[in-house]
């Protein structure tokens, strides 16, 4: 069996074919030699009469005639039925053997395409996963093969992509505070008139650095950390309560820029982990406030259906290009670098919340239509 599995399949089409065609052949010769024994040779002298005798026995008897005149009558009906039954065994074997050889070259035309598919899927490397297989204008099974092929090559290559973005970002925002440090105690370890007011400076800048890569640090085992355990999110949260906490804690720091916001929960709740979904909603309202207009808005508002709950979170804002929105959930992803670059964040807050309510079973969906403000739906089930 081992020894057949490493054969070819086209081999092993012929093989199966052949042992079916054996079987049948042979099967179709014996009853004809069977039945010409029994039944044709002796309806083919005139004076042969078959009775029955006992049992279901045939007996054949020759009316008229001595033994003598009966053995030389039978007589060539013997070499008959042998070069009958010769003959049929040897068509047996020739169309057995053109059998055989048709089906190996036919299941070989009929792979040709599964062998192309192969030879092509070979020449794909990791270099270049911007390759595709030729599709086929047929709409056989091979064609929808390549099809499915194309489609996992597509979203292999954009996970691919995603991923390099990820390690490059990842190691700019570590080689950031890294490098200040470094610069901050080369500069201490060179100047040897350095005062205490210096050292405080460039202690209070490493501890800057250090914080930030202890943010960083942070954020990315959240992303990399496996599902919690299904009892550490049974506790009931009341969504009015929670984005007030949130504002009060965040209205204090942009009190100078004159933004509002209202709440519209009407006491609703939810199941989850708390100190998770405080943080991711605490992330969204936090993007509200940093690229919002001054004197803009922020509106929270939440409902209630049969299976779910619905939280939409809507400011007054910058809004996001449609081209950005795809992309907008990926690890270190800017909309815009430069301008971003300005405003505090490692690129790593949408990703979080992404990944927090996806662990509450939970959906997220961005709208934005320019300047006119982004919207953020979320929605959790009961």
């Amino acid at each position: 069996m081992k020894l057949f599995m490493k054969l070819t399949l086209q081999w092993r089409i012929t093989i199966l074919t052949a042992i079916v065609l054996i079987i049948c052949s042979a099967a179709l010769t014996a009853f004809s030699i069977l039945n010409a024994q029994r039944t044709l040779m002796p309806i083919l002298q005139g004076g042969i009469v078959i009775t029955k005798g006992e049992g279901n026995s045939a007996d054949v008897k020759i009316q008229g005639k001595d033994d003598n005149e009966i053995e030389s009558g039978i007589a060539p009906l013997r070499t008959a039925k042998r070069d009958f039954d010769m003959k049929s065994i040897l068509f047996l074997l020739g169309l057995t053997t053109v059998g055989i050889v048709l089906v190996y070259f036919v299941s070989g035309k009929a792979l040709l395409p599964l062998k192309n598919l192969s030879r092509q899927v070979a020449e794909i490397d990791e270099g270049d996963l911007s390759q595709r297989l030729t599709e086929g204008l047929s709409n056989d099974e091979v064609s929808s093969l390549t099809k499915s092929f194309n489609q996992a090559l597509e979203r292999i290559e954009e996970a691919f992509n995603r991923q390099k973005r990820f390690s490059a970002s990842a190691a700019h925002e570590l080689k950031t505070p890294l490098a200040t440090m470094k610069a901050g105690i080369q500069v201490l370890r060179i100047d040897e008139t350095t005062t205490l007011d210096e050292y405080k400076e460039n202690a209070h800048m490493m501890e800057v650095s250090v914080d930030r890569l202890a943010q960083v640090v942070e954020d990315l085992l959240i992303l990399a950390s496996p599902n919690e355990e299904t009892d550490e999110f049974n506790e009931e949260i009341y969504l009015d309560a929670m984005f007030e906490t949130i504002f009060d804690e965040l209205s204090p720091i942009y009190e100078n820029r004159g933004i509002t916001y209202s709440i519209e929960c009407e006491a609703i709740s939810i199941y989850g982990n708390e100190a998770l979904l405080y943080r991711g909603f605490f992330n969204l309202v936090e993007n509200s406030y940093k690229y919002n207009h001054d004197k803009g808005s922020i509106t929270v508002r939440g409902s209630k259906t049969n299976k779910c709950v619905r939280i939409d979170i809507e400011d007054t804002g910058i809004g996001i290009p449609a081209e950005h929105l795809p992309f907008i959930f990926d690890a270190f992803y800017r909309v815009d670098s430069s301008r971003s670059r300005k405003i505090a964040g490692s690129g790593l807050g949408l990703s979080i919340v992404k990944t927090i309510i996806e662990r509450h079973r939970g959906t997220i969906k961005v709208s934005s239509e320019g300047v006119k403000g982004t919207k953020i739906s979320i929605q959790l089930p009961k």
